[in-house]
């Protein structure tokens, strides 16, 4: 957590109490602000430190993703046969997907060559019928009145013949062109992928097709971005343009710097799931996309799951789980020097005296005992003194 990022969450902080004394109507109190009767609010520390947080600005989840998606439509006319792939898959160009069965159009094209040699047999026949017309013909050498209506008779069968070998060839072609497009159809009853990526979606009952048909969904692994998701109580905490350090979920040492590229409002989520910010409380809050381009994507591999840190350093990311620690912002002094925070005491402000240890200057922590992660405190004003009543953003909840 760099030195940046500080202001962001002491906003947070600040913005939460000024909730919690709106909610709770202390404004028409704020004349006597150093009363028993004025309200101060306090968080437990393990929430301030980031744990079960919903105010943790500085870490994001997001995963690896390419630049460009490639979507594939399924034929409303062919029957599905095999899919291939599962979601998570990871594909290359030429990869089979899916296949259609074909079964169907090898029938049809059985039932087409049948109707080719009828209509042969048939043009056959009306070219025999038509050469013995001709030679018919050929014997009538007088004009008498019985001989020019035998002529005009083998004529008009003849022309009739003519006109039904012409049909009959324009169905032979016809059938033709559809053994063609079966045949077509058959050698391309397996789907392959165009695109090298990995497969983020695959329609079925429980995973509908989207308004557009889209059956398949492969991001496409040329160029990489990370994307990440933030909800609309932080998305305040970051901007486009602003540098990231992405890190390794297995390993925290392993680091990737990139620049924030979108944040897209315009997308929003109502959805509960894939909660990408680390967020665990206001279950149906919206969240929104943001999108990080990279300055070097070598050792990373689509769908891998990374932490986004605001600011762009290679130092290890502080866990807060193996002891307990304090933001030094919270930590006031007294006229001796001596550190102490503000702390809830039976529902009362009072002065908790703190013991320091080791300082984090990468994430302004400290190392603290005389207090625990249970502890309730307050952001230190100016103007506290002890006994002003205490409340808790988990009141009245």
């Amino acid at each position: 957590m760099k030195a940046k990022i500080v202001l962001p969450i002491v906003i947070a902080a600040i913005a939460v109490a000024g909730v919690a004394v709106y909610k709770s109507g202390i404004l028409e109190k704020v004349g006597a602000t150093t009363s028993d009767s004025s309200e101060v609010y306090v968080m437990p520390l393990s929430e301030i430190m980031g744990a079960n947080s919903s105010y943790s600005t500085n870490v994001f989840m997001g995963v690896v993703e390419g630049q460009e998606s490639t979507s594939l439509t399924k034929s409303s006319e062919r029957e599905l046969d095999k899919v291939f792939v599962s979601e998570g898959d990871v594909v290359s160009v030429g990869t089979p997907l899916f296949s259609y069965k074909s079964d169907k159009l090898t029938a049809e094209n059985t039932q087409y060559a049948f109707d080719i040699e009828r209509s042969n047999l048939q043009i056959q026949e009306y070219t025999d019928n038509i050469a013995k017309n001709q030679a018919a013909l050929d014997k009538i050498k007088t004009d008498t009145e019985e001989d020019k209506n035998n002529r005009e008779r083998l004529n008009n069968e003849i022309n009739g013949w003519t006109t039904d070998i012409a049909i009959a060839q324009n169905n032979i072609a016809q059938t033709e062109a559809k053994i063609e497009e079966n045949n077509k159809k058959i050698n391309n009853s397996t789907v392959s992928s165009t695109v090298a990526g990995t497969i983020t979606k695959v329609a079925d009952d429980t995973n509908p097709y989207t308004t557009d048909g889209t059956f398949i969904t492969i991001l496409a692994s040329k160029e990489m971005r990370v994307k990440g998701q933030i909800n609309e109580q932080n998305v305040w905490a970051i901007n486009v343009d602003e540098p990231v350090t992405l890190r390794s979920r297995v390993d925290k040492s392993q680091t990737w710097h990139g620049t924030i590229s979108k944040i897209d409002t315009e997308s929003k989520q109502e959805e509960n799931n894939n909660s990408y910010d680390g967020s665990s409380s206001e279950g149906s809050s919206t969240k929104y996309p943001f999108y990080v381009t990279l300055d070097d994507s070598e050792g990373l591999m689509m769908g891998q799951h990374l932490y986004i840190e605001l600011g762009q350093t290679d130092a290890a990311e502080m866990d807060f789980s193996d002891g307990t620690y304090i933001y030094d912002y919270y930590i006031s002094y007294d006229e001796d020097g001596n550190p102490f925070v503000w702390a809830s005491n039976g529902g009362k402000l009072a002065k908790q005296s703190i013991e320091l240890g080791d300082y984090y200057e990468d994430q302004m922590v400290y190392a603290v005992s005389g207090i625990d992660k249970d502890t309730q405190i307050a952001y230190p004003m100016e103007d506290f003194t002890e006994g002003m009543k205490t409340v808790s953003g988990t009141e009245g909840e």
